[in-house]
């Protein structure tokens, strides 16, 4: 007998509950969102006219008292992720290339493949231009020790920013310019000049070196 209202009294909230639900339905609204996507930014440095980059810094035949613009390269983030930019030199290889008897006679008593005298005669200045319209506000130099000096006053770079090429040889800058955006545009200038004093020693050597122009993520 107990079992029989038992089982009465199961089927009973059964149909309680099967019923109830046809009564008492929530209200409901379905909202669906579609194509959601999570895509990866791009970081693209492009230097100069083509990318990969094809510039090279190129003056044969110097002479004493010459002087000018080396490189005058446009730097732009073609990415849509804003980076800092570094930039580095190589170590810089001083050919003698030959010791004449113009050399020897001026003093040059290295005779050594790499044992030119070009890089320690030459002072040079590695900057860049922000606006590509002259040394102005927002400009920096790269010392040869691996910091920048920023633009201060003038219109004319400064002195100071010049240093024999060998004092740059394996020096390194970070954040160069920093939290460049898509599209962003600067200007990589090197310019030269070597000096009236300078002797007989260089003639006929060459100095060769990398420029690396690194963008990273900020």
């Amino acid at each position: 007998m107990k079992k029989k209202v038992l089982l009465s009294i199961f089927i009973v909230a059964c149909i309680g509950l099967f019923l109830g639900a046809g009564v008492y339905s929530l209200f409901q609204d379905v909202e669906t969102t579609t194509a959601n996507t999570f895509a990866a930014g791009t970081l693209d440095l492009q230097v100069g006219a083509t990318n990969p980059t094809t510039e090279q810094i190129n003056i044969p035949a110097l002479k004493p008292n010459d002087s000018g613009t080396a490189a005058s390269w446009q730097m732009q983030n073609l990415g849509t992720v804003p980076g800092n930019l570094n930039i580095s030199v190589s170590a810089i290889t001083n050919n003698e290339n030959t010791r004449s008897a113009i050399e020897t006679a001026a003093g040059d008593t290295t005779g050594g493949a790499t044992q030119g005298e070009l890089g320690a005669n030459l002072n040079v200045s590695f900057w860049t231009d922000i606006t590509n319209n002259g040394w102005s506000s927002g400009d920096y130099y790269l010392k040869s020790d691996g910091t920048t000096v920023a633009w201060a006053s003038g219109a004319t770079l400064p002195a100071a920013a010049y240093d024999a090429l060998d004092n740059y040889s394996g020096k390194s800058w970070t954040n160069v310019q920093t939290n460049l955006g898509a599209g962003s545009i600067g200007y990589f200038k090197a310019v030269y000049n070597l000096p009236l004093a300078t002797t007989n020693v260089i003639q006929s050597d060459s100095s060769v070196f990398d420029i690396t122009f690194t963008l990273t993520q900020t």
